[in-house]
C-alpha cells in the first residue's frame, strides 16, 4: 500500500536490506548513525535543570556463532553467547542520545570514556547534562573532568565495605521509612590517589522488606546494602530517590527488545549487526517524537507496541478509482474525528504529501465519494485518503 501511495515502483526485498547492512564498515556505521541521530534530536525540548543522562549496558542473547557473539555477563541466561551494547538515554525526554554495539565478553566500563565523549557531541545546541546516573562499573574520572554531576552505584568490594559500611556507627543511620535507612560518609580508596569522594549508603531491613534488592553481608546479617558514589551535594535520602528514577531505563530497554525486536536482528558480520542496531535506535527516537508531538498526551505513557498496533497498523482498503487512488480506513466512528485531525497534522509537515496532493475526507461509501464534495459525511462515514493524479 505504501508503495502505491508514495509512487514507488517497488520496495526492496528483505534480502536486499540485509545485503545493504552487510556492506557497512565500522567507519560507515559511525558516520551514518551519527548523522541520523542528529536528525532525530533537533526538536528535543530542553529541561530547566539539564537532562538526566542514564548509561546502561543491556544484554542481547544470540543463537549461533555470529561475529562478536561471546560468552560474558548474562544475568538471565548464563553461559549463552550474547552482544553487550552501550546505550545513553535522556531520561526526561525518553530519547536515545547515542548507542553502540560491543562483543558479549566486553566489560561494563569497556570503552565508556570514548562512548561518553562521543555522546556529548550529539547533544543539540542549547541543551546540557544536569546529572549522570549509571550502574556499577561505569565510574570514570572523565565525568569529573567534564564537571558532570553523577550518581553511580559502587561495587561492594571488601575494601569498600571496610572503608564505608563497617565504619558507620549504628547511631548515624537515618531512618527514611519503614525498613529503610540512609547515611552519607566521605572516604577515599587507594586507587584514587588521596582524593576523597562522597558515599551514600542505603540499608534495608529484610524482616520488614523481604524482597529488598541489594547486597547481603555476612558481617551484617539481616540487611541489604547499596552504596552510591556521587558529587551531588543534596541530602542522602534525596540522592537515593534521584537514582531510583533510573529504573525507568529498564522499560525503555524492553521497548527496544520487545517492541522493536532489536535483540533478534542479528547478521553474521558484526558491523552489519551494529548498523542494524543503530538504525533501530534512530527509529526509536522518531517513534518517540511521533508519540510526543502527534498523539494525545495520554499516549505518552503507552509503550511503542501499543502505538504501533493502535496507530500505525490501521485496517484499510486500497481502491483505484478512475484517475484517483483511495484508501478507506477502518476506524470506529467515535475515533474518526481525532484520527483525521492527527493524520492531517502528520501529513502537513511532510513534503511528499504536498507533492502527491493528498486529500482527506469522510464518505459513507467509496463508490459515492467521487460524487460528493470533499469532507462529506454519510450515514456510516469512513475516513478516506485520496491521491489525485494517475494511479501508479
Amino acid at each position: 500500500m505504501l508503495s502505491r501511495l508514495l509512487g514507488l515502483p517497488r520496495f526492496p526485498f528483505p534480502d536486499t536490506v540485509r545485503r545493504c547492512f552487510g556492506r557497512f564498515t565500522d567507519r560507515h556505521t559511525t558516520d551514518v548513525s551519527e548523522a541520523l541521530m542528529r536528525l532525530s534530536l533537533p526538536r528535543l525540548r530542553p529541561t530547566l535543570l539539564g537532562h538526566t543522562l542514564d548509561l546502561d549496558s543491556p544484554v542481547f542473547c544470540r543463537d549461533g556463532t555470529h561475529e562478536g557473539s561471546r560468552i560474558g555477563h548474562n544475568p538471565i541466561k548464563h553461559g549463552r553467547p550474547s552482544h553487550h551494547p552501550l546505550v545513553a538515554w535522556l531520561s526526561e525526554r525518553r530519547r536515545l542520545l547515542w548507542a553502540t554495539l560491543r562483543a558479549g565478553n566486553a566489560g561494563t566500563a569497556n570503552g565508556v570514556r570514548e562512548f561518553l565523549a562521543h555522546a556529548l557531541t550529539l547533544l543539540p545546541t542549547g541543551h546540557r547534562i544536569g546529572l549522570v546516573r549509571a550502574d556499577a562499573g561505569f565510574f570514570v574520572t572523565a565525568l569529573e573532568t567534564r564537571d558532570l554531576p553523577y550518581i553511580i552505584v559502587a561495587r561492594l568490594t571488601p575494601l569498600v565495605q571496610k572503608l564505608g559500611i563497617h565504619r558507620i556507627p549504628e547511631a548515624d543511620w537515618q531512618p527514611v521509612t519503614r525498613g529503610i535507612a540512609v547515611v552519607a560518609v566521605m572516604a577515599t580508596l587507594p586507587a584514587w590517589r588521596g582524593q576523597t569522594r562522597r558515599f551514600v549508603c542505603l540499608r534495608q531491613t529484610l524482616t520488614e522488606r523481604p524482597t529488598a534488592s541489594g547486597r547481603r553481608l555476612i558481617e551484617r546479617p539481616g540487611y541489604t546494602y547499596r552504596v552510591f558514589v556521587t558529587t551531588v551535594p543534596f541530602a542522602a535520602e534525596l540522592v537515593t530517590r534521584m537514582y531510583a528514577g533510573r529504573a525507568d531505563c529498564e522499560n525503555r530497554i524492553k521497548e527496544l527488545k520487545e517492541d522493536l525486536s532489536l535483540d533478534t536482528f542479528c547478521l553474521q558480520s558484526f558491523d552489519a549487526t551494529d548498523a542494524a542496531f543503530r538504525t533501530g535506535c534512530v527509529l526509536y527516537n522518531l517513534l518517540m517524537g511521533v508519540r510526543e508531538t502527534v498523539l494525545p498526551s495520554c499516549w505518552f505513557e503507552r509503550r511503542l507496541r501499543a502505538v504501533r498496533d493502535l496507530v500505525f497498523l490501521v485496517g484499510a482498503d486500497l481502491i483505484p478509482h478512475a484517475r484517483r487512488l483511495r484508501v478507506r480506513f477502518a476506524v470506529p466512528p467515535e475515533e474518526r474525528a481525532e484520527f483525521l485531525e492527527r493524520l492531517r497534522t502528520l501529513s502537513a509537515g511532510l513534503p511528499i504529501a504536498a507533492q502527491l496532493e493528498w486529500e482527506l475526507s469522510e464518505a459513507d461509501d467509496v463508490d459515492q465519494a467521487s460524487t460528493r464534495a470533499p469532507n462529506a459525511v454519510g450515514p456510516t462515514g469512513r475516513p478516506v485518503l485520496q491521491r489525485t493524479g494517475a494511479s501508479p
